[in-house]
């Protein structure tokens, strides 16, 4: 089984200016964020895991918070995986607009009353969200080994795959910038895994 501490980047750019970015933005982080990844990093090393790998995804908040880890737990990042990135908008990616706002909180809301085939424009539909963060699960899981790993991403997609991949509700909030899930991930001799939710923050 390998333990998976899912860390959400620090606060950017994106985060200040309210803008979905998927792929058309993709911000710094801010000074803030910067202090935040500090934190993450020294929280990390305090709690004095065998950590065996680092990933994180291809945007760059994800990726800076990812190096601030790196050099403090002396541990290189082993890959930027592209089913790590933030939930595809679709339409919305680049847009800080309200009614942007609102169909996003319509789409999630609909994925948490179980109507994961809904989809944002042009975007994906909450089942090909779980398909695809579980697919990374499963990759770390079998890189990591018994090893702790540790995975620089996002909130939402994490937030919004719980109930898919682990059967368990909702969490009921958001991930903080800088926060930590906790997740387990076991290996099954076919290949599957077995995803359970250890602590939300």
């Amino acid at each position: 089984m390998t333990v998976v501490h899912w860390a959400r980047h620090g606060e950017n750019a994106a985060n200040v200016s309210r803008r979905f970015s998927y792929r058309i933005f993709d911000g710094d982080l801010t000074d803030r964020g910067s202090r935040q990844a500090e934190l993450l990093a020294a929280s990390l090393s305090a709690a004095g895991h065998d950590y065996g790998l680092l990933v994180c995804s291809p945007l760059r908040r994800a990726q800076q918070t990812a190096r601030v880890v790196s050099a403090r737990l002396g541990l290189p990042i082993g890959a930027e995986l592209e089913d790590l990135r933030e939930v595809n908008v679709g339409d919305l990616d680049g847009r800080n607009d309200d009614a942007a706002w609102q169909i996003y909180d319509a789409v999630l809301g609909r994925w948490r009353s179980g109507e994961l085939d809904h989809r944002f424009p042009c975007g994906e539909s909450g089942h090909e969200l779980a398909e695809r963060t579980g697919r990374a699960l499963t990759l770390i899981a079998e890189q990591a080994g018994t090893s702790h790993a540790i995975v620089v991403a996002h909130g939402a997609s994490i937030r919004a795959s719980i109930t898919a991949l682990t059967g368990r509700p909702d969490p009921g909030a958001d991930l903080r910038a800088g926060a930590v899930a906790t997740l387990s991930v076991a290996l099954a001799p076919t290949g599957a895994a077995r995803i359970a939710l250890a602590a939300w923050p």
